[in-house]
C-alpha cells in the first residue's frame, strides 16, 4: 500500500467514526478492527499519514487511547506482529515502533502473555535488509527485554540476544549504533547480569583498541560532513571524466521519496546486499556510545578504565574520519556528567579536556560544536572558575591554548 492509498484509507477510517452506526450495531464493534491500523499509522514514515492518523487517534479515543489499547490489546498486537512481515519496509518499521510503544506505556502484566510472539517477530526484524526497520526492532526489543529480562530468557533467549545487539552496535549507520547502545544499557540495568555485562565490557575494550588497525582511507555513511567549512557551508568541487565516478558515490543504493531506507522487501542479511560492514573506527564509535549510555543508565557497569581507552582510541588520527570519533567522544560527556558522581567525573576531567581540545583542533564543525557544548555543561556542573583553573593548569600546554578561547566567562 503506497502512502497515498494509506492516507486515503486513513481518511475513510475517520469518516467511518464520524457517522452514527446502523440501528442495532455499536461503534465498539469496529474498535478491534480499525484502532490497530490507526495506531500504527501514527508511526508511518510519510508525514501526511502520520500527522493525520495522530489527529484521528485523538478524535476517536477522546483522550482514552491507552485504556482502549489495553482493552483491545490482543487484536492490536496480532495486527502489529502481522505487519512486521509486510513487504513495505516502512510498515515493518512502524509495526516495531508500535510494539515499542505498547511495552513503554502499558502495564507490563498485560504484555506478558504475548511476550514469546512479540520477541519472535522483533527478532526476525533484527535481520531486516532495511536499516530503519532494524533500528526500530532494536529499540523495541531494548524496551521489551528491559521490562521482562528473566521471562525473555525463559522464552529461549538466555543471552538476551547479545549477538544481535552487538551486530547493530557495529553497524555502519550511526543512528543504529546509537539505538543499540541505548538498548543495551537499559537491558543491562534491568537484567542485573554481571556475566552479560562482562561480554559487553570486553567488546568495548577490544573495539577501542582496534582503531589502530583502521586503514588510512576510511568510509562513513555521511562522508560529506568532512568537507564542511562552517555551519551550513560546504565545498563544492567540480570533477570530470573518471574523477567524477568515485566508487564511493557510484552505483549505490537509491531511496524512495518518503523513506529513509531503500524500498526493499523483507529479508535477512545473509548476503549483505544492502549493508556495508562497519569499519574499525565505526565499531569504536559504537563502543564509545555504549560507554556513555552505561554511565547514564547502568552506571554500576561503567568502569573508569573505559575513559582511558576512549582517550587512547581518539588519539589515533591517521585515518580520514578520525574527527567523527572525537565528536562522538564529546557527545557522551553530558552522559558522564548525568550518570557519574561529581567527584568521580572530575577524576576523568583531564583526559576529557584532551579529547575536547583535539575535537576543536580537528576543525570539523560538528566536532568543534560538540566540544564547546560539553565545555559549557561541565562549567555549569563544576563551576566556570574551577573549569578555567583545570584548563589553564593542564599538564599539556596545547590543551590550555586550544580550549582557553572556548571557555565560558568566569563568574
Amino acid at each position: 500500500m503506497t502512502h497515498v492509498v494509506r492516507l486515503a484509507a486513513s481518511r475513510a477510517a475517520r469518516a467511518f467514526f464520524e457517522v452514527d452506526p446502523p440501528p442495532g450495531r455499536h461503534m465498539e464493534e469496529a474498535y478491534p478492527i480499525l484502532l490497530p491500523p490507526i495506531c500504527l499509522n501514527r508511526y508511518y514514515i510519510a508525514e501526511g499519514v502520520q500527522i493525520y492518523s495522530q489527529d484521528t487517534w485523538y478524535r476517536v479515543t477522546r483522550g482514552e487511547g491507552r485504556k482502549l489499547l489495553s482493552t483491545y490489546l490482543e487484536s492490536a498486537l496480532d495486527y502489529y506482529i502481522h505487519q512486521t512481515g509486510a513487504d513495505d519496509h516502512a510498515i515493518r518499521e512502524a509495526a516495531c515502533a508500535s510494539i515499542a510503544e505498547c511495552a513503554a506505556k502499558l502495564d507490563s502484566s498485560l504484555l506478558l502473555p504475548y511476550l514469546s510472539k512479540l520477541l519472535k517477530a522483533l527478532f526476525a526484524c533484527f535481520g531486516d535488509d532495511s536499516w530503519p526497520a532494524r533500528d526500530a526492532a532494536c529499540t523495541a526489543l531494548g524496551t521489551l527485554i528491559s521490562c521482562f529480562p528473566e521471562a525473555t530468557k525463559q522464552c529461549g533467549y538466555p543471552d538476551l540476544m547479545i549477538e544481535q545487539f552487538l551486530h547493530n552496535l557495529s553497524d555502519s549507520i550511526l543512528s543504529i549504533r546509537d539505538g543499540a547502545a541505548y538498548s543495551i544499557a537499559r537491558i543491562l540495568q534491568a537484567a542485573d547480569d554481571p556475566m552479560l555485562a562482562e561480554v559487553y565490557a570486553k567488546y568495548i575494550k577490544e573495539k577501542l583498541a582496534e582503531v589502530s588497525n583502521q586503514p588510512v582511507e576510511s568510509q562513513s555513511s555521511d562522508s560529506s560532513r568532512l568537507q564542511s567549512i562552517g555551519s551550513g557551508v560546504s565545498y563544492v568541487t567540480s570533477l570530470s571524466d573518471t574523477e567524477a565516478h568515485d566508487q564511493r558515490h557510484t552505483n549505490q543504493t537509491m531511496y524512495s521519496c518518503c523513506s529513509l531506507g531503500p524500498k526493499i522487501k523483507r529479508g535477512g542479511r545473509d548476503d549483505d546486499v544492502y549493508q556495508r560492514s562497519g569499519e574499525h573506527w565505526e565499531l569504536a564509535d559504537g563502543a564509545i556510545r555504549l560507554v556513555g549510555n552505561l554511565a547514564e543508565f547502568a552506571s554500576k557497569y561503567f568502569a573508569d578504565s573505559m575513559v582511558d581507552d576512549i582517550l587512547q582510541a581518539t588519539s589515533r588520527t591517521h585515518y580520514r574520519h578520525y574527527p567523527y570519533l572525537l565528536e562522538t567522544a564529546c557527545r557522551i560527556i553530558p552522559q558522564l556528567l548525568n550518570g557519574l558522581e561529581k567527584a568521580r567525573f572530575k577524576r576523568h576531567l583531564d583526559n576529557l579536556l584532551v579529547i575536547m581540545a583535539a575535537s576543536v583542533d580537528s576543525q570539523l564543525p560538528l566536532a568543534v560544536s560538540s566540544a564547546e557544548e560539553s565545555l559549557s555543561l561541565v562549567a555549569l556542573r563544576i563551576g566556570p572558575n574551577v573549569l578555567r583553573g583545570r584548563v589553564e593548569n593542564h599538564i599539556d600546554s596545547k590543551v590550555s591554548r586550544t580550549l582557553i578561547r572556548s571557555l565560558p566567562p568566569s563568574e
